[in-house]
């Protein structure tokens, strides 16, 4: 089988594929990325840092 990346949105999301058969036949899918299997260092750094150590909010003045 062959296939083709026919276009790629958001940064990678969301990719259009195109898959030909050997019978001739073509495939066209639409793929779009739910999570990661292991997700890209910064990705992975920017979220364990917002689960230990929480965005601060303004302090409420009374």
């Amino acid at each position: 089988m062959r296939g083709r990346i026919r276009d790629i949105e958001n940064d990678g999301e969301i990719l259009h594929v195109e898959i030909e058969r050997p019978d001739g036949q073509t495939i066209v899918g639409l793929y779009e990325l739910i999570g990661w299997t292991t997700p890209p260092r910064d990705v992975k750094q920017r979220v364990e840092q917002d689960i230990w150590v929480p965005t601060k909010t303004s302090a409420r003045k009374d």
